[in-house]
């Protein structure tokens, strides 16, 4: 059974989105979002990893973030795009 991360990393995590969405930090957002899928996936939660590489891909496109074609290629692994 894999570890989920502690409740500080995720209170940390959670409090990086809210104050990367503050500042329309776009770049950050697609990488903040990466991190919340990779513990969501890593944690067997595939619902909540493609809630979150939605939220990446999304502004991973808007940023010109050079990780959109790998974010996508994700999510069409999980047949959440096509």
């Amino acid at each position: 059974m894999r570890k989920l991360p502690s409740r500080r990393v995720a209170d940390a995590l959670e409090t990086a989105l809210l104050a990367a969405h503050a500042r329309r930090d776009l770049s950050a957002l697609a990488e903040l979002y990466t991190q919340a899928a990779d513990e969501k996936e890593a944690a067997q939660d595939i619902d909540a990893a493609c809630f979150y590489l939605t939220h990446a891909y999304v502004f991973a496109l808007d940023a010109g973030h050079p990780s959109a074609p790998a974010l996508r290629a994700r999510l069409v692994a999980y047949g959440r795009e096509s």
